[in-house]
C-alpha cells in the first residue's frame, strides 16, 4: 500500500470516526436537525416557565402578610431608607426574635433583639432577599413611612394589597428561576427526560407554589441551594474553569440568602472534594480557585457586619430536642416517600455493587442513577443535620425543615422517575416520567392546588383593626404597643410605630404620662367546640331554643372567656371581678373546649420551643416564645409588664377580628381595679 493509500485510508476513518462519535457539543450544533430539535425544545421550556410565572402570580394578595413577611417587608424598608438593613424603623427598635440579651442602658426597652449586631444591622437572616424586596418596593413605588406628627393610619385597602403584592413578587421570581435550574439540573445530571419531569410536576406542585408567594427567603433558599447543586456536581463530573466561577458565585449568592444551607452546602463541597482531586489533573487548582473566591465574597460581610458576635448568644434547639424520639416527630420526609426512596436505593445499589447478570435495559439506568443518588442523598443528610445542629430554637419550624434540601431532592425524584421509565418503556421516557413522577406525588397526598399559600389571615379582620385603630383618639403622645409579633403586620400596613410590649420595661409603661394603645389579637382558641352550630345543638339538647342571633353572642362570649378572665386577674390587685354567668351548655360545651386546647399547641409548628410550659392561650404562648430563656412565669398574669397600666382602661373586644383594643390614659397608682370590656362586631 502506498503512502498515498495509507494517508487517504487515514482520512477516511478519522471522518467517519468524527461522524459517529461526535467528541464535542459544537459538532453537534452544526447539524440542522439537532440544532432545530434545540429550538424546539428551548421554546416549549420558555413557555412552561411562563406557565409557571403565572400560575404563581395569582392571588398574590388574595390574603395579607402573616408575620415573618411583614418582618421580612420591613427589614427591606429600612434598605430604601439606609442603604442596608438596620435594627429601627419608624423611629423605634425592630423586634422580631426571642428575648434574652438585656439592654441596661435603656431606659425603656429591658431587652436587645438578636436578630441584630452591635452594628445594628440585620444579621439573623441573609441579604439577598431583603435587597431584592427593596428593590420590588422601589420599582413599585413603595417607600417607607416615617413616624412624624399626630399618630394615624396612612394606608387603606388597595395600598396594602399593592404593598403586599410588591413585596411577594421577588419571590415569585425566584420560583420561576427554581423551575429553570431543575430542568438544566436534570438535563446535566440524568438527561431530557428528568429535566422535563421536573419542570413540568415543579410548575405545578403545591409546595412549591406556596413558598414562591411569601415575602421570604424561602422561595430564594431552595432555588439556590439547588443551583449550588448542580454547579457543584458540574465540578465533580468536568471541573472546567467555568464551573468553577459558576459555582462560586452560587455558593456566595447561597450565603447571603441563608447562611445554614450554604453551611451544608460547603459540608457536602468537603465531602466531595477528594473525588475532584482524584478525577481531574487541575483539581486542586481550581478548588483552592473556589474557595478563595467563596470566601472572598463572604467572609468581609461577617466581619463588617460584626454576624460572629451575635451567634453564641443565640440558643439552639437541639439542647430542647429529645432524641431520638424527635427524629420520628419531625421526619424530613413522609413514611410513603421514605419506603420508596429506600427500596430504589437498595435496587440500585444491588445492581452497581453485586452485578447480576441483567438486561442492559436494567442495568444501564441504574449504574447512571447510583452516583445521582448518593450525591443528591448527601445532601440531604447533611441539610438535615445542620440544621438539627445550628438552627435557633425559635426558628425550628417544621415547616422550614426540609428547606435547605427540599430542591436537590426535588431534582431526584425528578431523575429517578426518568430512571424508571428508562427501564419501563425507555422509548417513551421523555413523556412518561414527568407522568409517573406526577402520579406519584398525587398518590401521596401532593396535589396540585394553585390557591396553595401558608398565609392564614384575612383582609376584613385586619381592615377591621385598622378601622378601629384609625378612630381612636390619638395624640403625639400617644404610644402604640402590641402583643408580639402581630406588631410587626400592624406597623407595615398602617405605617403607624406599633411596638411590641414583650421587650418594654414594666417602670417605664408604669410612669408614661402618655395615652397608650395595646392591641392584642388572636384572643380566643379555634378548637370547633364553641362555634354558634355548636352551641344551637347544645342548647337544643338541654331543651333552649336558641336563635342564630342569640348563639353568635354566647359564641363570641364563650369564645372570648378564657381570655377576659385571665386579663381581669392580671390587672386585679383583690379578687378579680366576676364574668357572666354560664348555662349549663355553655359549661358543657367549655368542658370539651378545655380538654381540646393543649393539643392545639403542642401540634404548632413551634411546639419544640413551647415544650414542658403548660399553654392554654395564644397569651401563653406567645410568652414562652419570647421568655422562653429568661423565665415566662416571673414576666406573665399579674407579672405581666402591662398589668398595671391596663387596669381601668377602655377595652373594646372586635369579635369579628378576634382582637381586643386598650386605650389606657395615665393614672396614678390608686385607680380603680379591673376592665370593663365592650363588644364590637
Amino acid at each position: 500500500m502506498s503512502p498515498t493509500q495509507v494517508r487517504s485510508k487515514t482520512l477516511r476513518t478519522g471522518t467517519r470516526y468524527l461522524h459517529s462519535h461526535p467528541p464535542n457539543d459544537f459538532n453537534m450544533t452544526k447539524d440542522p436537525l439537532i440544532r432545530k430539535r434545540q429550538i424546539i425544545e428551548g421554546s416549549l421550556a420558555i413557555l412552561v416557565l411562563l406557565a409557571g410565572l403565572l400560575i404563581r402570580i395569582q392571588y398574590l394578595d388574595e390574603r395579607p402578610f402573616w408575620v415573618d413577611e411583614a418582618e421580612s417587608s420591613i427589614n427591606a424598608l429600612t434598605i430604601l431608607e439606609n442603604g442596608y438593613p438596620t435594627d429601627a424603623y419608624l423611629g423605634i427598635p425592630i423586634y422580631e426574635n426571642t428575648l434574652i440579651q438585656p439592654w441596661p442602658g435603656n431606659a425603656e426597652y429591658e431587652f436587645r433583639d438578636l436578630s441584630y449586631s452591635d452594628k445594628h444591622v440585620a444579621v439573623y437572616h441573609g441579604w439577598l432577599p431583603l435587597y431584592a424586596i427593596a428593590g420590588s418596593f422601589a420599582l413599585h413605588g413603595v417607600t417607607p413611612d416615617f413616624a412624624n406628627g399626630v399618630p394615624a393610619v396612612k394606608h387603606d385597602l388597595n395600598e396594602w394589597k399593592r404593598r403586599t403584592r410588591a413585596a411577594r413578587l421577588p419571590a415569585i421570581l425566584f420560583g420561576v428561576l427554581f423551575l429553570a435550574v431543575i430542568f438544566a439540573g436534570g438535563r446535566i445530571l440524568y438527561g431530557p427526560d428528568a429535566a422535563w419531569a421536573g419542570l413540568l410536576v415543579g410548575s405545578i406542585y403545591p409546595y412549591h407554589i406556596a413558598i414562591s408567594r411569601q415575602a421570604r427567603y424561602y422561595s430564594a433558599e431552595v432555588a439556590l441551594t439547588t443551583a449550588c447543586a448542580v454547579s457543584l456536581w458540574l465540578l465533580v463530573k468536568d471541573c472546567k474553569w467555568k464551573h468553577v466561577y459558576l459555582a462560586a458565585a452560587a455558593f456566595v449568592l447561597l450565603f447571603y440568602t441563608h447562611i445554614l444551607s450554604f453551611t451544608a452546602a460547603s459540608l457536602v463541597c468537603l465531602l466531595v472534594a477528594p473525588v475532584i482531586v482524584r478525577r481531574h489533573v487541575a483539581g486542586v487548582r481550581k478548588l483552592t480557585t473556589f474557595a478563595a473566591l467563596a470566601t472572598a465574597g463572604t467572609l468581609p460581610w461577617i466581619f463588617v457586619t460584626e454576624f460572629y458576635r451575635q451567634q453564641g448568644h443565640i440558643p439552639r434547639a437541639w439542647p430542647l430536642l429529645n432524641l431520638p424520639s424527635d427524629f420520628w416527630r419531625y421526619p424530613p420526609v413522609q413514611v410513603s416517600s421514605a419506603a420508596a426512596g429506600i427500596i430504589i436505593a437498595l435496587l440500585t445499589a444491588w445492581v452497581v455493587l453485586m452485578k447480576p447478570r441483567v438486561s442492559l435495559r436494567l442495568a444501564a439506568p441504574a449504574k447512571k442513577l447510583a452516583p445521582v443518588l448518593l450525591f443528591l442523598g448527601v445532601w440531604a443528610v447533611c441539610g438535615y443535620a445542620t440544621f438539627v445542629a445550628f438552627v435557633p430554637a425559635v426558628s425550628f419550624d417544621s415547616g422550614r425543615l426540609n428547606l435547605s434540601y427540599w430542591g436537590p431532592l426535588f431534582l431526584l425524584a425528578s431523575v429517578t422517575a426518568a430512571a424508571i421509565t428508562r427501564v419501563l418503556v425507555p422509548r417513551y421516557s421523555l413523556v412518561l416520567a414527568p407522568v409517573l413522577l406526577l402520579m406519584v406525588f398525587m398518590a401521596t397526598g401532593r396535589r396540585p392546588n394553585f390557591h396553595e399559600t401558608f398565609a392564614a389571615g384575612n383582609w376584613k379582620a385586619d381592615a377591621i383593626v385598622l378601622d378601629r385603630l384609625g378612630a381612636t383618639s390619638m395624640d403625639r403622645t400617644t404610644k402604640l404597643y402590641a402583643a408580639p409579633n402581630d406588631h410587626l403586620i400592624l406597623s407595615f400596613y398602617s405605617g403607624l410605630p406599633v411596638q411590641d410590649i414583650t421587650p418594654v420595661r414594666k417602670s417605664y409603661l408604669d410612669a408614661y404620662p402618655g395615652n397608650i394603645i395595646y392591641i392584642d389579637r388572636s384572643v380566643s382558641v379555634e378548637t370547633g367546640f364553641l362555634t354558634a352550630e355548636s352551641i344551637q345543638e347544645a342548647a337544643l339538647r338541654d331543651g333552649y331554643r336558641l336563635s342564630p342571633e342569640a348563639a353568635e353572642t354566647w359564641s363570641i362570649l364563650l369564645r372570648t372567656r378564657d381570655y377576659r378572665e385571665a386579663m381581669l386577674k392580671s390587672v386585679s390587685r383583690s379578687a378579680p371581678q366576676e364574668v357572666e354567668a354560664v348555662p349549663p351548655f355553655g359549661r358543657q360545651l367549655l368542658t370539651a373546649h378545655h380538654r381540646k386546647l393543649p393539643s392545639v399547641f403542642t401540634s404548632s409548628s413551634l411546639e419544640l420551643v413551647t415544650r414542658g410550659f403548660a399553654i392554654s392561650s395564644w397569651t401563653d404562648w406567645r410568652n414562652v416564645l419570647k421568655y422562653r430563656f429568661i423565665g415566662p412565669e416571673a414576666r406573665s398574669s399579674v407579672h405581666a409588664n402591662y398589668a398595671d397600666r391596663l387596669r381601668g382602661s377602655d377595652a373594646v373586644i372586635l369579635s369579628n377580628a378576634d382582637t381586643a383594643l386598650y386605650l389606657s390614659r395615665w393614672h396614678p397608682a390608686d385607680v380603680n381595679d379591673g376592665i370593663e370590656f365592650r363588644f364590637v362586631r
